[in-house]
């Protein structure tokens, strides 16, 4: 994005150059990812999203078409909204609020490496 951003929104960094989503898009396609797709989700994703972020994006970056900037950006948040929420679900691993104590401690000179 360049100088001409203005009334864009401040979420715009969420929007990946337009190449990724087509590489996302053959990826997701590709039988060794089909494969693992039906390992561990037991299905075949839907790939589809990927391409039509693709075309929007492009539509986006050769027209400032902002209605297919808004479409790239809303299934970019519902992607990321998708991720919290699994890290929010594992129950693996405790959220702290702060640091351990011993968090600025000086280093022993065994962990150091000297």
């Amino acid at each position: 994005m360049g100088s001409g951003d203005a009334g864009l929104p401040k979420d715009i960094w969420l929007m990946r150059p337009c190449e990724v989503y087509k590489e996302e898009y053959n990826d997701c396609k590709k039988v060794l990812s089909r494969f693992y797709q039906y390992y561990v989700d037991g299905t075949k994703k839907d790939c589809s999203q990927w391409l039509t972020d693709f075309k929007n994006c492009m539509a986006f970056r050769k027209t400032r078409d902002l209605k297919a900037m808004d479409e790239v950006l809303s299934s970019e948040r519902k992607r990321r909204a998708e991720r919290l929420q699994m890290a929010r679900n594992n129950n693996v691993w405790e959220y702290r609020t702060s640091p351990p104590a011993e968090w600025f401690s000086p280093l022993s000179s065994e962990s150091s490496g000297r």
